[in-house]
C-alpha cells in the first residue's frame, strides 16, 4: 500500500529568518487589509522568489487552509509534533480578517510553549486590532505593529506591542519606533538619528551572517 504524504502547514526558515525558526505565510497584498501604498510599493513579498510558480502555489494553498474550519487543530497538532520553539507568523501576508486572527489567538492559547512573533499593519482595521491586542498580551507572543509615514502611529500603543518603522526615504526619522527596517537602497546610508536598524540589514550584520534565529531581538 502506498504511503500517503501529508503536506505540512509550516516551513523552516531561510537565510534571513534562520533555519531553526518555523514560518507560516500567505499571499502578500491580497491578505493585507491594513497595508499602505508605501508598503505595497516596496513589499519584498511581491518580488524575487515570491514570483516563482511554486511559491505562489504554496501561498495560495496556505490561504485555502487558513480558511478551513479545521485550521486550528491541524496547526496545533503540527506545532506539537514538530516541537516548534519559534514561529514567525506571516513572513508574507497578514491577518486578513477578524475570524482568521481569532484562529491564531486560539492556536497561541492552546499551544503556548513556542514563541510566536509577527509584524502587522492590520492594526489599522479596528475589528482585527482588538484580536491583535489580545495576542500581544500573551506571554508567548511578541507583537510588532508595522508603521510608516503614511500609517502614522497607533494612539495609544497597546500593551505588549512594539513598533517597526519602514524607512523608504533617507531623510525620514521615525517617532517612537523600536526597530527600523530600511528598503534595500538605503541600507548603506548613515543610520544617524534612527532607532535600532534590523541587524541583518546592516553591513556588519551581513558580514556576521546575522538572521532572526541568532539575533533574537524581535522575539525575546
Amino acid at each position: 500500500m502506498a504511503t500517503q504524504h501529508v503536506r505540512s502547514l509550516l516551513t523552516l526558515g531561510n537565510w534571513k529568518v534562520g533555519e531553526s525558526i518555523h514560518i507560516w505565510s500567505l499571499p502578500a497584498v491580497e491578505t493585507c487589509p491594513g497595508s499602505s501604498s508605501l508598503c505595497r510599493a516596496v513589499c519584498y513579498a511581491t518580488k524575487g522568489r515570491y514570483l516563482f510558480d511554486a511559491v505562489r502555489e504554496r501561498l495560495a494553498w496556505n490561504l485555502e487552509q487558513a480558511r478551513r474550519d479545521d485550521f486550528v487543530p491541524r496547526m496545533v497538532k503540527e506545532i506539537r509534533r514538530k516541537g516548534c520553539l519559534v514561529i514567525r507568523v506571516h513572513s508574507a501576508g497578514d491577518f486578513f480578517d477578524e475570524v482568521y486572527a481569532g484562529k491564531w489567538l486560539e492556536i497561541m492559547r492552546t499551544c503556548p510553549k513556542p514563541r510566536y512573533y509577527w509584524y502587522s499593519r492590520s492594526w489599522r482595521c479596528p475589528e482585527i486590532a482588538s484580536v491583535l491586542e489580545q495576542m500581544a498580551a500573551l506571554k508567548c507572543c511578541r507583537a510588532w505593529y508595522s508603521i510608516d509615514t503614511e500609517t502614522g502611529i497607533p494612539d495609544p500603543v497597546p500593551f505588549g506591542v512594539r513598533l517597526a518603522f519602514l524607512q523608504v526615504k533617507k531623510d525620514e526619522r521615525p517617532e517612537l519606533a523600536d526597530m527600523t527596517f530600511r528598503i534595500r537602497r538605503l541600507r548603506k546610508e548613515s543610520r544617524v538619528g534612527l532607532p535600532m536598524v534590523c541587524p541583518s540589514e546592516t553591513p556588519k550584520g551581513r558580514e556576521r551572517d546575522t538572521n532572526c534565529g541568532n539575533c533574537r531581538r524581535c522575539f525575546t
